[in-house]
């Protein structure tokens, strides 16, 4: 006689709880980090370059189409709705963006980007599980290129970086660019 005994631990066929499912700004904030790793790209294709190369304009072209689509992205990001909290990082993280692209100048940009330092819970995912643990890693994703970028000669005056003191204007410029 044939005993029935059951093989398949309990519950193994449930769908788990636990999985990553993507928000319009999750979504659209991974696209941001592949745009923003052809702008690094295009970036320092520029600057190894040699302005009498034949292909300097095309060079040139790339670059500028690579900047628009990093701010087509960011615009994208900025006008979708908050759909869970783990979307507010991501959302200040865009806005720093921007603002770091469009930065008038070396001071600026290096102001900005110490925002990151300064005030770095803004900018991180607490949350915990499968959501939690993907946003830290676009995050991550996200503010090494900055840091990428931050290291491109047309961003990087280390001199005037030095020789701008840190100002009380930092808390303002944050309030301005991450308000959400």
């Amino acid at each position: 006689m044939a005993t029935i005994i059951a093989t398949t631990p309990f519950g193994v066929t449930e769908a788990s709880r636990d999985l990553f499912s993507h928000s319009t700004i999750s979504r659209r904030f991974t696209q941001l980090n592949i745009a923003l790793s052809k702008y690094i790209e295009f970036e320092r294709d520029l600057e190894a370059a040699d302005c009498f190369d034949l292909a300097f304009q095309a060079w040139i072209a790339d670059a500028e189409a690579a900047r628009k689509d990093v701010l087509r992205v960011t615009d994208a990001i900025t006008a979708s709705p908050l759909e869970r909290l783990e979307d507010r990082p991501l959302k200040r993280s865009a806005l720093l963006t921007r603002a770091l692209i469009v930065s008038d100048n070396e001071v600026e940009f290096t102001a900005l980007h110490r925002l990151l330092d300064s005030f770095a819970p803004l900018f991180a995912c607490c949350a915990s599980g499968a959501v939690g643990a993907r946003v830290r890693q676009m995050l991550e994703t996200c503010h090494s290129h900055l840091d990428a970028i931050a290291e491109l000669g047309e961003f990087d005056d280390s001199i005037a970086a030095w020789t701008e003191p840190s100002s009380d204007a930092e808390p303002d410029t944050l309030i301005a660019t991450c308000v959400i």
